[in-house]
């Protein structure tokens, strides 16, 4: 004996098959669409899908002719000092233990602030840039003249030539300052910008 309830399921369960089956086989008409078909599938809602690409951008040195990098050696074998054309920075190539460029002087107003030499919990200004021979360029606050000549013979590192010395290029541009880069990484600094790589 069949109860009331289960056909009752058995009577809503045939009834949506049934309304589904109908659904899914529709029907053809034949003739021209009206004037108000029209506005019907103009007023229907669209979909889109946005994409979105990403672009990679890497840096490739410029060739500039070079400068003679025994030119600007320092007293200490494997360090490199030299000049910015404007005496805003003091920068230096040291390949005499872990490879390293950088440069000293008055970082631009919007560089980030960082840790202080000996009080890192203290943010300060910057007033280096830096790039080692396998990372990428950072700011930093250091105590010390680590990218200044000590004996001040420096020389000054011309516009549009290039100082070359171990995995580094440097060059200077009167437009957008110092730069300094080795493989993918680099930085570029002035008095008023920088681009860190």
């Amino acid at each position: 004996m069949t109860s009331r309830g289960s056909t009752a399921a058995s009577f809503v369960t045939f009834s949506v098959v049934a309304l589904a089956t109908a659904t899914a086989c529709g029907s053809t008409v034949s003739g021209t669409p009206t004037a108000a078909d029209a506005a019907a599938a103009s007023s229907a809602p669209v979909t889109t899908t946005a994409t979105t690409t990403t672009t990679t951008t890497t840096k490739t040195p410029t060739a500039l002719p070079e400068v003679d990098a025994a030119d600007f050696a320092g007293v200490q074998p494997g360090v490199y000092y030299f000049l910015s054309q404007s005496g805003k920075f003091e920068c230096a190539v040291l390949v005499h233990t872990d490879a390293v460029a950088g440069c000293q002087g008055e970082m631009p107003a919007n560089a980030p602030r960082v840790p202080g030499s000996g009080a890192p919990d203290v943010m300060i200004p910057a007033n280096v840039v830096m790039v080692e021979a396998a990372g990428a360029a950072e700011f930093v606050n250091i105590g010390d003249i680590a990218f200044m000549d000590p004996n001040r013979g420096a020389r000054t590192l011309p516009y549009g030539r290039a100082l070359e010395v171990g995995p580094f290029t440097c060059s200077i541009d009167e437009s957008s300052g110092v730069t300094c880069e080795t493989g993918e990484h680099g930085f570029t600094v002035s008095d008023r910008a920088y681009d860190l790589w």
